[in-house]
Formats: C-alpha cells, sequence, structure tokens
C-alpha cells in the first residue's frame, strides 16, 4: 500500500476491484513492477484488470491527491498505458464529501 493513498482511495480501490472482478477480471491490487510490462514498470499502478487480451490498469485518487506527483505522472502513466495492445488506462476520481451539519 502507497503512502500516500487515504482510506477514501482504498474504499474506492476495494469497490473498484470487486466491479472488475464481477465482470470476470482476474484483478491485481499495487501489482509489482514484475507483474507489469516493462514499458510500465517505473509506474505506481493502484490495479491491474486482465481478462483475456483486455487489461485495464486503473488509478484512484482524491481530488486533492491528483496532482500529487504532479499531473505530469498521470499524463506519463495514461500514455504508457495506451501505447500497449489491448490496455486501457482509467483514472477514477473519488470526492471527499464533507457533509456539513
Amino acid at each position: 500500500l502507497q503512502n500516500n493513498q487515504n482510506s477514501l482511495e482504498r474504499r474506492r480501490l476495494m469497490q473498484l476491484a470487486r466491479e472488475y472482478r464481477q465482470k470476470g477480471y482476474e484483478v491485481t491490487i499495487n501489482p509489482t513492477p514484475e507483474k507489469l510490462p516493462s514499458s510500465l514498470a517505473e509506474c505506481s499502478l493502484d490495479m491491474i484488470a486482465v481478462n483475456g487480451s483486455k487489461v485495464a490498469a486503473a488509478e484512484v485518487r482524491t481530488k486533492e491527491n491528483l496532482t500529487l506527483n504532479g499531473s505530469e505522472d498521470l499524463r506519463h502513466i495514461s500514455k504508457s498505458v495506451s501505447q500497449l495492445p489491448g490496455w486501457e488506462f482509467e483514472l477514477v476520481i473519488t470526492n471527499s464529501r464533507k457533509k456539513n451539519y
């Protein structure tokens, strides 16, 4: 688990993993570089989901953490993923809604 991942992101990641598993994907959370193609080994992905030749690579962020590693980071990951056949990048933004009572 990455240090910068907060509980809201973690919960959303678990929910996303469940959604992909229900669609028949095999899900790996926080994949190690060995589980990734060499072009993505430097990327810190939250999850990969594999279903045959289709692979979804996902990153979950709150609005606050969206630019945590600089937007360059997300653009780099997205570009690296899109260059792989059958891979797609999914950025999931989760909001921390503070209720004011």
